[in-house]
């Protein structure tokens, strides 16, 4: 039983361009999230994927149901994840408002043909423990499609949009509990970044609560030139040991903060933080 002394398990978030540098996190993640951001092309993807698969780590790449121009080109994806042998994806609507094609919510890649092929055996989902600007209504969102995949007996993970407040996200898990339902919550940590890094990022996502933190904390301390701190962070989230990482500062500097965590833990006489 998950208990909130029980040690971190962590997963990784890249992009495509940066797949072959995530040798740096070896021994620190197992799972690493590939991003589909808006306007990339799947077969950039799915190299990108075989690049981190090569490298020794269990690829999870991200289905954005908005980027597929095509149920063609989808059903070309997901042929090409099982030929790689992906077990495992994240699917979400995607960062773009405008679909590129027919499918406009994660709903409509799951009900697809395609997907009932792909032989995926588990399936993470985001969650929005601070709202999602482009789904007024996402925890009824989130239940349709756990009941999907509950139904389609599949291995269900939430993964969590990044914040920067430990109260709101230990709530969000405490709702979902509350709700009945149990699936592991892995909670997004932005990795250490400048201020600066952030708040770009926090635009960009939308995340609000999580700007205006940053916000205070850089009029606080005078500079939007000071790093974050995530162990803090993460060290206040209650109700969940599984944390996922967002790199914005850099792979290198995730690394030696992942490993500096992992110090930590073994001087504290603690299990060593897990994988994945």
């Amino acid at each position: 039983m998950m208990t909130d002394k029980s040690p971190h398990r962590w997963s990784l978030e890249v992009i495509p361009a940066h797949a072959d540098q995530v040798a740096v996190v070896r021994g620190l993640v197992e799972e690493i999230f590939v991003t589909m951001i808006p306007g990339s092309e799947p077969k950039t993807v799915l190299a990108a994927i075989e690049t981190i698969a090569a490298l020794g780590f269990t690829p999870v790449p991200h289905l954005a149901a908005r980027e597929f121009k095509s149920a063609a080109q989808l059903d070309e994806f997901l042929a090409g994840i099982r030929g790689l042998g992906i077990r495992k994806a994240l699917l979400l609507a995607g960062g773009t408002s405008q679909p590129a094609g027919p499918f406009t919510q994660t709903l409509d890649v799951l009900r697809s043909d395609a997907f009932a092929r792909t032989g995926l055996r588990g399936v993470a989902v985001a969650g929005h423990p601070e709202g999602n600007p482009s789904d007024p209504d996402s925890r009824r969102s989130l239940e349709q499609k756990l009941q999907f995949l509950h139904a389609a007996k599949l291995e269900v993970e939430i993964v969590t949009q990044w914040s920067f407040s430990p109260g709101n996200v230990s709530d969000y898990i405490s709702s979902l509990r509350a709700a009945g339902i149990t699936e592991t919550v892995a909670i997004g940590v932005a990795g250490p970044a400048s201020l600066k890094t952030l708040l770009k990022f926090a635009q960009i996502c939308g995340v609000s609560a999580a700007k205006e933190v940053l916000l205070k904390q850089g009029f606080s301390f005078g500079r939007l030139l000071m790093s974050n701190k995530p162990e803090e962070f993460v060290a206040a989230v209650k109700g969940t040991n599984r944390f996922h990482l967002y790199p914005f500062g850099g792979l290198e500097k995730c690394a030696r903060w992942l490993e500096g965590q992992k110090a930590a833990t073994a001087g504290a006489g603690l299990p060593p933080t897990g994988t994945s």
